[in-house]
């Protein structure tokens, strides 16, 4: 156990200097995994007086820019380490300017690719399955996903199974092209899933479609995988939104294919509308029991990522703090919240945070914070929003006036139905009703200049309040059409 210990460390720290980004940290449970950062041993310089630290590699000297994150997130381009490799579209493959092979001895995957080949036939592929070191896996099982779109007919979908030959290759002719298809290569080996990007055919030549299908594995512990973790909180009327996304790096040649207790977010309690966003994603948060979300799918060699959003609901306070349990192997985090004008950040064991602009020109509050030798990971975020609104007494005063007037006005509807009374006593009792919804109408208007009422609270009234004024108003139609009527009788009598 204590050999196997130091050659995943040994393989780790070969890994890790050969980076410069410090947030490719793998921190492990066990004694003997690996939990040093690539800046490790380097000093650290310190920052200008007067400038709060916002930890290793700070939260960036400029705006924030990255388009990976979910929608409304601030962006996190500009923000990486400087060194960071930038974010690619092929989670499994190198960046274009990377040489082919590892950097500084560390695995790089070889990407997977679906080219065009005027060689081959338009309608038909050319299905290649390889191993980690980019050698043909020979009679391997795959499936072909087959979309087709039409605005008349919707979306139907099909699947073909592929069993590819000795060299682990398959062809496939006669597939239907244009922009209304869309195909998909998958593949499984060990338990873990492993797909093409969705591609299409022309109608000049065929395609050539490449899958990677590693060894795989459920034990975290037998993987090389670190993960970086981003989080946003916003303020909504009612509620914190809250954003994470995870960006999962593995850089060993094993595939990771998380159980049901591999990798769980604990959500702060009483949250609500949980959302993934792209529900498709072959790597994803997915929500269980209780307040949990756990992480589903495989991690193959390279780079992936994952997100989701929720709510947790305003306490009422001037500050709020959400309790936040991370899986494992998180080697840094930077949590981001909106500024505004009174909105604070704080997160514990956390630097100051800083204010800086985000990619809309919006400045955000922004902390980080990587994990320690020996910690194991970040494993809790204690984050606390402070300057929060708070409901003023107007609130509670044009709220409680405005239920009183629709009581008032439903109990003058209701006796008049059960106890009818003379048609100057009805009319005297509908206009008192119509008066008193009237007044109420012009607290809950300046209670909702001064920011008292939200809009959510604002149009449940004043349509509630415009429902009892229409009956109120339909009853004095009544009464004023009796009173005409009893007027005309007399002067015929």
């Amino acid at each position: 156990m204590r050999s196997r210990s130091h050659r995943l460390l040994s393989v780790a720290t070969l890994a890790l200097a050969s980076l410069t980004a410090p947030l490719f940290v793998f921190a492990a449970g066990n004694e003997g995994k690996p939990a040093a950062s690539a800046s490790a041993g380097k000093p650290v310089d310190k920052p200008d007086a007067g400038v709060a630290d916002a930890g290793p590699s700070d939260a960036g000297p400029g705006p924030v820019d990255g388009s990976a994150l979910p929608p409304g997130h601030p962006t996190t381009g500009d923000d990486l380490p400087e060194g960071h490799p930038q974010m690619g579209n092929n989670p499994h493959g190198r960046g274009d300017d990377d040489p082919r092979g590892g950097r500084g001895g560390m695995f790089e995957p070889p990407p997977d690719s679906a080219m065009e080949d005027p060689a081959l036939e338009p309608g038909s592929i050319v299905v290649m399955i390889r191993d980690a070191d980019d050698k043909p896996i020979p009679n391997a099982s795959a499936t072909l996903a087959i979309l087709e779109s039409s605005v008349a007919k919707g979306d139907s979908r099909k699947r073909r199974t592929i069993d590819t030959d000795g060299e682990g290759k398959a062809v496939i002719t006669g597939l239907a092209v244009g922009a209304g298809m869309s195909y998909r290569v998958t593949t499984t080996r060990d338990g873990g899933t492993f797909a093409s990007e969705p591609f299409g055919l022309s109608a000049k030549a065929g395609k050539r479609i490449v899958v990677h299908a590693y060894e795989s594995t459920t034990d975290v512990e037998d993987v090389l995988v670190g993960m970086q973790a981003f989080v946003f909180v916003s303020l909504r009327e009612d509620s914190l939104s809250v954003e994470h996304t995870f960006r999962m790096f593995n850089i060993g040649r094993t595939a990771w294919v998380p159980d049901a207790n591999g990798a769980k977010v604990m959500l702060p309690p009483k949250h609500k509308a949980f959302n993934v966003g792209d529900s498709m994603a072959d790597v994803k948060f997915v929500e269980g029991n209780g307040d949990e979300a756990s992480l589903v799918g495989t991690i193959p060699p390279g780079q992936n990522e994952a997100s989701f959003r929720y709510h947790v609901p305003l306490a009422g306070s001037e500050r709020q703090t959400i309790q936040i349990s991370l899986p494992p192997r998180v080697g840094e985090v930077r949590v981001f919240s909106e500024s505004g004008k009174t909105l604070g950040l704080n997160v514990a064991g956390f630097p100051e945070a800083q204010k800086r602009p985000g990619g809309d020109g919006r400045k955000l509050w922004i902390t980080a914070r990587q994990a320690n030798p020996g910690e194991h990971g970040i494993r809790t975020l204690d984050i606390t929003i402070t300057g929060l609104p708070t409901p003023g007494p107007g609130r509670w005063i044009a709220v409680v006036c405005a239920l009183a007037a629709l009581g008032l006005a439903g109990a003058y509807l209701a006796r008049q139905d059960q106890d009818p009374a003379t048609q100057d006593e009805v009319r005297h009792d509908l206009v008192e009703a119509r008066d008193a919804l009237l007044g109420e109408f012009v607290t809950l208007e300046k209670a909702h200049r001064k920011g008292d009422i939200g809009p959510k609270t604002y149009q449940r009234l004043r349509t509630a309040l415009l429902d009892a004024l229409a009956r109120i108003e339909a009853r004095l139609d009544e009464v004023r059409a009796a009173r005409a009527e009893r007027r005309k009788q007399s002067r015929t009598a």
